[in-house]
């Protein structure tokens, strides 16, 4: 009766662990009118937009649902500037609108009064615009959209606004956590790396004369990456896996051994 009990309790607690780690929200970039989904951000993606100077509210539209099949939720949005591009001083603005409320470039948060509520499998829209300046630079603002009864019902993303023109000291940090195997390598090589936003780059390998013996393009999305270079062709020895794009001034570079 007790090995039961506790069995028991171990399911429900269970239950209780994946209900509350499971997001009830669904995010999507729309078109203008908000009629036509154009893509989907998952939990801690990106979005990029190319500004010009002096351009009013330049929108981007976004759309978020309550995916939960039986229950209605009342969510709120939290914006955090991270980055604001300022030229002495003039700093680009930007603001949200999430329903039918536009939040003054100042307000970070909607008040309770504005709280979105959705039932199962309804959406509302979120419209976020940014006002740029002369010249134009790099931004980085982070937007939160959580369920205000369960903290862990939450989903993240950030837009990057011109993400080419990030300064040296951040693109350090764009491209992280790289790491590639095994080593040493016979037929072919696996590369690990998380993004902070999307990326065209390209991987390549030299030998120890600095010879560029392999090169391929690829396409590095937000978060987490694997690609894979085939060294099959490659004789034995030393070499050097380097990743460089436009987007960020720094060259990531390692050693690998090629040995058969």
């Amino acid at each position: 009766m007790i090995k039961n009990f506790i069995l028991v309790s171990i399911l429900i607690c269970n239950l209780n662990f994946y209900y509350f780690a499971q997001s009830s929200i669904h995010l999507v970039t729309t078109n203008a009118a908000g009629t036509s989904t154009i893509s989907v951000i998952g939990n801690g993606g990106g979005y990029t937009v190319t500004t010009s100077p002096n351009t009013t509210d330049i929108p981007a539209w976004f759309r978020f649902y309550n995916i939960d099949t039986t229950n209605t939720y009342t969510y709120n949005i939290l914006r955090t500037i991270k980055v604001l591009n300022t030229q002495g001083t003039f700093t680009a603005e930007t603001y949200f609108c999430a329903g039918v409320t536009c939040l003054t470039p100042t307000a970070n948060t909607l008040s309770s009064g504005d709280y979105i509520i959705l039932t199962p499998g309804n959406s509302e829209r979120i419209i976020t615009y940014f006002n740029e300046i002369n010249p134009i630079g790099y931004s980085e603002v982070y937007y939160k959209i959580f369920n205000v009864n369960n903290p862990n019902d939450t989903l993240g993303f950030t837009i990057y606004y011109n993400p080419s023109l990030n300064s040296v000291s951040e693109n350090n940090s764009i491209v992280e956590d790289i790491s590639i195997h095994p080593i040493p390598a016979k037929e072919n090589i696996f590369i690990h790396l998380k993004s902070r936003f999307p990326l065209d780059a390209t991987l390549s390998i030299t030998n120890i004369l600095g010879q560029t013996v392999l090169k391929q393009q690829v396409k590095i999305k937000d978060g987490f990456n694997l690609k894979t270079l085939d060294v099959s062709s490659l004789p034995n020895g030393v070499y050097f896996v380097l990743l460089n794009s436009t987007n960020y001034s720094k060259t990531f570079i390692q050693k690998i051994i090629i040995n058969r």
